[in-house]
């Protein structure tokens, strides 16, 4: 076993980075586009990307109850004013 004292290049690992967000389709495909960018500015670069990454995007409404509402929780703890916790098309985020 490696010893965590000792100076190691660090060794790339698998990573999973969830986005929770309240959007129309027009917002979210511009949003897709614009992470795209942000993990591959130039689309014509030869070969893999340097970090090898995919996306995936999943709506709402094809969650279970309990996945939607934990994901407006995150969302509502994150940055939801309390003005906007009012009913919320596929999420069950009406405040009471």
């Amino acid at each position: 076993m490696p010893d965590p004292t000792q100076d190691t290049p660090e060794q790339p690992k698998l990573w999973q980075l969830k986005i929770a967000l309240i959007a129309t389709a027009t917002q979210h495909e511009e949003l897709m586009d614009r992470i795209v960018e942000l993990f591959c500015p130039d689309p014509d670069h030869e070969g893999p990307c340097p970090i090898p990454w995919g996306t995936h995007s999943v709506n709402g409404e094809s969650l279970s109850h309990r996945e939607r509402k934990a994901l407006l929780t995150e969302i509502k703890e994150t940055n939801w004013a309390p003005e906007d916790m009012e009913d919320v098309e596929g999420g069950e985020a009406t405040e009471g």
